[in-house]
């Protein structure tokens, strides 16, 4: 198999994550409506509005095999500034400080994701 044929089997996860009661914390849970509102994607990708789900979310990550994750992150860069991580680069851990309201939970997701050996080949954080 290709790299093409790869990234076009691949099953993607497009996760919109955040509190929208909570000043711009729903930056992630608005882009996933943004994203569905304005465009069609192939059976292979799916958006989700994950909320603050947290731990609940880790079925969905244990089927995926690449995931796009948009949150509001505090990097401590001018507000509205989109940063991009990939890969490794993706914050997990357990108890740690948080980056945002409910980003530990979602480390904690990504974190345990690993631990059990399930986690997407492919992480993208926008925030």
């Amino acid at each position: 198999m290709d790299d093409e044929t790869s990234v076009l089997a691949a099953r993607v996860l497009v996760l919109g994550i955040g509190n929208l009661l909570w000043a711009d914390e729903g930056f992630g849970v608005r882009a996933a409506e943004a994203l569905t509102a304005r465009y069609s994607f192939p059976d292979n990708v799916t958006v989700l509005d994950g909320g603050t789900q947290g731990l609940y979310l880790l079925p969905c990550l244990e089927q995926a095999d690449v995931l796009i994750v948009f949150d509001a992150v505090d990097y401590g860069l001018t507000p509205g500034t989109i940063k991009v991580v990939r890969d490794e680069d993706v914050p997990a851990f357990l108890g740690a400080k948080k980056m945002s309201l409910h980003q530990t939970g979602f480390q904690e997701v990504i974190a345990t994701a690993r631990l059990m050996g399930y986690c997407p080949r492919h992480l993208l954080l926008v925030g």
